[in-house]
C-alpha cells in the first residue's frame, strides 16, 4: 500500500487497521528508507496486541520526518490516490486495463466523482468502437483501435489534471478559451463548441467532456489563463 492509498483510506473513513500503517512502514524499509520513525513504526508488528494510539503517534512522526503532507479534504485525497494508480501504470507496475479497472472501481464505490467520468467516458467510447454503435464519442481524436495506447495517453492527462485546482463538476462543464467563463450546461452532447454567453465569442465555449478540449484547457492554464464563475 503506497502513501496515497493509505491516506485516502484514512480520510475516507474506510475500515483502516493499525496493521495497514505498519505494512506501509515495512514497504518503505524494503525500498531502502532508513528514517528512524519508519523503523519504530515497522517494529510495532512485534507488539501483541498492537496499540492503535501508539501506531498513530508514530505515523505522525513519520509524516513529520519524511516531510509528507496529509490532505485536508476528501477530494484532494481521492485525486492523489487516483493519480498514484495512473503513475504506477505509466511506470509499468500495473497493466493499462488493471489501471482502468481500479479507476472504475473507485468511481463505483464513491458515487462516480465527476473527475472519474474521464475514465467512464473512455471505456464507453472503447466499447462503442468495438460494437460499432452510433453515440457521442468523447475520444474521437485518439486511435480507439489501440486501447492500451489510449489508456496511457488519458492517464498522462488525468495525472496533470489531478495536480491542479479544477472548477466544480469538472469535466461536466463548458469553458470559454477567451474569457475563462464556465457554464454547467449539459455536456452529454455531440456539440463540442458553442457561443460564450459572457464574452460573445463564437465557438469559444468548449465542452470539456471531450479529450482534446481538456488538453487545450491544461495548456491555457499552464500559460497563465484562468477560469471564472459559472455563467
Amino acid at each position: 500500500m503506497d502513501f496515497a492509498e493509505l491516506v485516502f483510506k484514512r480520510i475516507n473513513e474506510s475500515w483502516i487497521k493499525a496493521q495497514d500503517y505498519i505494512e506501509w512502514a515495512n514497504e518503505l524499509l524494503e525500498d531502502g528508507c532508513e528514517a528512524p520513525s519508519i523503523w519504530q513504526l515497522a517494529a510495532c508488528s512485534s507488539d501483541v496486541p498492537v496499540d492503535p494510539d501508539e501506531v498513530e503517534r508514530l505515523f505522525q512522526s513519520c509524516i513529520s520526518e519524511l516531510g509528507l503532507e496529509l490532505p485536508n479534504d476528501w477530494y484532494t485525497a481521492l485525486c492523489a490516490y487516483s493519480s498514484s494508480i495512473c503513475e504506477n501504470m505509466l511506470q509499468g507496475s500495473l497493466l493499462p486495463w488493471e489501471c482502468v479497472t481500479e479507476m472504475l472501481a473507485i468511481a463505483d464505490d464513491h458515487n462516480e466523482p465527476y473527475i472519474h467520468w474521464i475514465w467512464i467516458d473512455l471505456v464507453d467510447d472503447l466499447h462503442r468502437t468495438t460494437v460499432k454503435t452510433t453515440s457521442v464519442h468523447f475520444y474521437s481524436t485518439l486511435n480507439l483501435s489501440d486501447p492500451e495506447a489510449c489508456i496511457r495517453i488519458v492517464a498522462h492527462q488525468f495525472v496533470s489534471l489531478c495536480s491542479i485546482s479544477l472548477p466544480e463538476r469538472f469535466p461536466w462543464i463548458w469553458h470559454c478559451e477567451v474569457c475563462g467563463a464556465i457554464s454547467k450546461e449539459n455536456t452529454f452532447t455531440e456539440l463540442k463548441s458553442d457561443t460564450c454567453a459572457s464574452c460573445g465569442g463564437i465557438s469559444t465555449m468548449k465542452n470539456l467532456r471531450f479529450f482534446e478540449h481538456r488538453d487545450v484547457f491544461l495548456k491555457n492554464l499552464h500559460s497563465g489563463s484562468s477560469f471564472v464563475a459559472p455563467c
